[in-house]
């Protein structure tokens, strides 16, 4: 048997452990135990089970081997929600690109708005919507669980697509542009705590989230090449109208997925057992979450994680800043493309997805590098988490500032095209590696939380992804593509440090974080809590 363990003869269903708030011979113990899952002593009265000192508990957890562990779940089904998750992240992160520059010339002709700062805010509205998600739909899936956020995310999604493929005014379209925005970014933060729930080995589990994440990359790509092409031979409404269908297929898959979260999945199963097989000796059936904190459960989280949290705050930073430029990398490549070399919009969108190419070798890099850091990491006992994620992204920066350098400083009347077009790829290679590396290192820094600190990123890369590329128009008129170019990779130079900061004191960031030292203690707590009761419950 394993430890934490005891066999309930009553029921077949796995693992079980009596805990008893009542006063008895044995009960001191008990009673100890349920102070220490919940958090408050006897007799106090928090609306949770263990509040009730006349009731005895029975805590439901997962056995060896147990069927209904997403640990265990067959790779077949675990690929199934991973390809959930692509598909649900390509319908969000497109939606943030389809209406960019290459679509304004038609909505500016049928809203009849000038060309301009306005050019930008189908985008940047969007991007506005994806600021405010995060923060509501991540922490409400550490409570309610993955699936409900994401089903009702998604069909709030679907409704606000087709609401934009037929809006009859220029602000009736930016509404519901803010609204697409709001409801498809439960993906790009829910679905991170969805592979940490399945992927319990950190290198598969790192693996996972690359290929989720290549999403997030390859949907702003095509974007523009559907709004060029598409919209310039059947008109802009049929481009979110066929949006609207990819996320109509879309939405089948989102409605089936299982439910992922642990603590939802055993709170469902001790309900199934109060209701199928009540005890007879007065017991009832409780989840572990039921007896702890349910303070832990904050839509404050995020926001405490960004503010108080150094990693966080450092990385979102970081990542704010490669995404911004990403955004206004849509712009600079349409002014570049159609402005310098005379390519049609749709062409210019086409030229963009190379940017693709580089994404897929920086997956192949991550995929290759894994046993490297493996035993890297290895060596670093302390350091054990910045040596197996971060190695990639001191490289990624580096390549990210020579990268933009070489766009900036190629892109002339009198240099071929196809010098800017090649630095595409070392930019998708470097844009990849350094996302991948420091949302693996934030989710592994912060495990069964890892939605709020994800979110808490989600948050930041959409301000500055909302924020800075509105003057990138502005940039461009007073610097030039060159200038304006140089400008943002010395400010990814300054940036591309925070991985090697992570490297040097990454161990002592953590140590003297306040919000790991108590997840690390409340884990431990509740480790010790079912512990110590097993083994009261072996006695007896």
């Amino acid at each position: 048997m394993e430890k934490g363990e005891v066999k309930e003869k009553v029921t077949p269903f796995p693992v079980i452990s009596s805990i008893s708030s009542s006063s008895s011979s044995s009960g001191s113990s008990s009673h100890d135990a349920i102070s220490l899952a919940s958090g408050h002593g006897p007799g106090q009265d928090n609306g949770s089970p263990s509040a009730n000192n006349q009731q005895d508990y029975v805590v439901v957890s997962f056995s060896t081997n147990d069927p209904e562990n997403p640990y265990n779940w067959s790779m077949k089904k675990k690929s199934l929600l991973l390809l959930c998750a692509t598909l649900t992240c390509l319908n969000s992160t497109m939606g943030s690109t389809i209406a960019s520059a290459n679509l304004f010339p038609l909505l500016s002709e049928e809203f009849n708005v000038p060309p301009g700062p306005q050019s930008v805010l189908p985008a940047s509205l969007y991007l506005i919507g994806f600021c405010f998600g995060p923060i509501i739909f991540a922490p409400l899936s550490e409570s309610y669980g993955r699936k409900p956020i994401l089903v009702t995310g998604f069909l709030l999604f679907v409704a606000s697509t087709a609401g934009a493929s037929v809006a009859p005014s220029w602000w009736s379209f930016l509404l519901m542009r803010f609204l697409c925005g709001t409801f498809g970014s439960p993906p790009l933060s829910v679905f991170g705590g969805v592979i940490a729930d399945c992927f319990g080995e950190e290198v598969q589990r790192g693996r996972m989230l690359m290929v989720w994440s290549a999403a997030t990359f390859i949907g702003p790509l095509g974007a523009p090449v559907l709004g060029g092409f598409v919209g310039g031979i059947l008109g802009w409404r049929w481009v979110f109208w066929i949006a609207l269908i990819f996320a109509g297929v879309t939405l089948a898959s989102v409605l089936i997925i299982p439910e992922t979260l642990a603590a939802k999945i055993l709170e469902r199963k001790a309900k199934r057992l109060n209701k199928e097989q009540p005890r007879g000796d007065g017991k009832r059936y409780a989840a572990p979450a039921e007896l702890c904190q349910k303070s832990k459960t904050t839509l404050l989280r995020p926001l405490e994680l960004l503010c108080g949290e150094m990693v966080v705050i450092l990385t979102s930073l970081y990542i704010a800043f490669i995404y911004s430029v990403f955004y206004m990398m849509v712009q600079m490549y349409y002014a570049i493309f159609v402005g310098i070399y005379g390519f049609s919009p749709g062409v210019s969108g086409l030229m963009f997805t190379i940017i693709g190419v580089g994404t897929i070798i920086g997956c192949f890099i991550c995929w290759w590098c894994d046993p490297i850091t493996v035993r890297l990491s290895a060596k670093h006992p302390t350091k054990r988490a910045e040596y197996l994620r971060l190695p990639l992204a001191c490289i990624g920066g580096p390549f990210f500032v020579v990268s933009i350098l070489w766009i900036g400083l190629s892109a002339r009347p009198d240099v071929h095209w196809a010098v800017p077009l090649v630095a595409t790829v070392p930019y998708g290679i470097a844009y990849n590696i350094i996302w991948v590396a420091m949302i693996n290192y934030v989710a592994d820094a912060y495990g069964i939380y890892s939605a709020s600190a994800l979110a808490a990123l989600g948050t930041t890369r959409s301000v500055a992804g909302a924020l800075l590329p509105l003057a990138i128009e502005d940039m461009l008129k007073a610097l030039g593509i060159a200038k304006s170019c140089a400008l943002l990779a010395g400010i990814s130079a300054i940036l591309a440090a925070v991985p090697f900061c992570f490297v040097a004191y990454g161990d002592k960031i953590r140590a003297a974080s306040k919000f790991s030292t108590t997840l690390k203690n409340e884990t431990r707590q509740e480790e010790g809590t079912l512990a110590r009761t097993t083994s009261h419950l072996s006695a007896v």
